[in-house]
């Protein structure tokens, strides 16, 4: 029985698998030793941003133009962006405000995060786009944001119905704040829609 065994594990075969498996593990090592280099190089670059963000003589465009903001994790793009469309917001810089949140907001589309956590996220970065894209008064890119949507609820139709209603075009208002109050179910909400219909 001893002498099998001996030759099994003498058996080219084993000793192949052996050292198939030894290969695989160090490069699975290896590999996780980058990743956790990686994640380390991009908190140190993400902390380094964040400083450079809070520096108000710093304007939003020279922070945009002479940083590095992309990260390989991209929860830290996410922030970085959202901080600074933040900022340029605060500087009366509404498009480049736009430009970064719709940035971000196709860097949380696609990331891997959390479907509940996802569509909360993508829900407030959809709103800050379309206001501002009607604070500026630009009804084509706002609209062209609008159809692209594809998370259609009724914050979704209010939201339509205030960009529609806020161009006067209130035949498309009145059809998204129908689809809203269809969508809501709570009716103070509905009231508040239906307050909100232009007359």
């Amino acid at each position: 029985m001893v002498d099998q065994i001996l030759n099994f594990i003498k058996n080219k075969y084993f000793i192949g698998t052996v050292a198939a498996v030894v290969v695989i593990y160090a490069a699975l090592s290896f590999n996780q030793y980058l990743s956790e280099e990686q994640n380390k190089k991009d908190f140190k670059k993400f902390i380094s941003v964040n400083e450079r963000l809070a520096n108000t003589e710093l304007s939003a465009e020279s922070l945009l133009s002479n940083s590095d903001l992309n990260f390989n994790e991209v929860g830290y793009e996410i922030i970085v962006k959202t901080v600074l469309a933040k900022k340029a917001i605060d500087e009366d810089n509404l498009t480049l405000g736009a430009t970064l949140f719709e940035d971000a907001y196709s860097k949380t589309k696609e990331s891997n995060m959390n479907l509940q956590t996802k569509n909360i996220v993508l829900e407030q970065f959809r709103e800050n786009i379309v206001r501002i894209y009607m604070e500026i008064d630009d009804y084509e890119n706002g609209a062209k944001f609008l159809e692209m949507g594809n998370n259609r609820d009724a914050s979704f139709y209010e939201l339509a119905g205030d960009f529609y209603k806020y161009f006067g075009e209130n035949e498309l208002a009145n059809e998204n704040y129908d689809l809203a109050i269809s969508a809501n179910t709570d009716e103070t909400q509905k009231n508040l829609i239906n307050l909100k219909r232009p007359r």
